[in-house]
């Protein structure tokens, strides 16, 4: 019997059999799909954020695997029909990868309004206000009051907001850049000059 047990120690030893634990197979999978996990891995963080758009708790989102991760990692993997191991896997970050690709196309597909301004084409005078003064009377009184607007040639330029809003400054006013009934009461005076 003692021959017999030397016999299987000296096989096992020479062919060389792999005792690992499961767990330890999945790790060295793991890393070889999306690096060390030990440390901040944006790989990671780009899984937390896919599986947090999912309702899937990860906890903090912060690039490392935790409890919360693991969990989530799991439940992913069974809703996909995948092999739940709480290990990232070549297949697990393929269906990763898909939805991070989906959502990019839905975002794509999105609409978005922005609203371009340019300070030429701003309206210097409040349209609440409905003064009925022109831009060209704007700057004319700005420059008897000893303002620069720039050429006075009925444009709203930078140089026109700029003298309005020093002056708002010098007389108190509240600086907005635009000539209100407050602004106009000041500067209407400097028209007549």
């Amino acid at each position: 019997m003692r021959r017999f047990i030397i016999i299987f120690i000296a096989a096992v030893l020479i062919s060389g059999c792999n005792i690992v634990p499961k767990s330890m197979q999945y790790q060295k999978e793991e890393e070889k799909t999306v690096g060390s996990v030990d440390v901040v891995n944006p790989l990671v963080e780009e899984a937390q954020i896919v599986f947090d758009s999912l309702g899937y708790d990860t906890g903090t989102m912060d690039g490392r695997i935790g409890k919360k991760t693991r969990q989530a990692i799991k439940e992913f993997q069974e809703s996909m029909g995948l092999k739940s191991t709480g290990y990232i896997d070549k297949r697990t970050w393929m269906a990763v990868e898909d939805i991070m690709r989906e959502n990019e196309r839905r975002d794509l597909k999105k609409d978005y309004n922005i609203e371009v301004r340019s300070p030429y084409l701003e309206e210097i005078y409040d349209s609440e206000s409905k003064l009925g003064v022109t831009t060209r009377q704007i700057q004319t009184a700005l420059k008897n009051a000893g303002f620069d607007p720039g050429t006075i040639d009925g444009k709203s330029g930078p140089r026109t907001q700029q003298a309005i809003k020093e002056f708002q400054r010098t007389k108190g006013l509240k600086i907005d850049g635009k000539v209100g009934v407050q602004t106009w009461t000041e500067l209407g005076k400097y028209l007549k000059e």
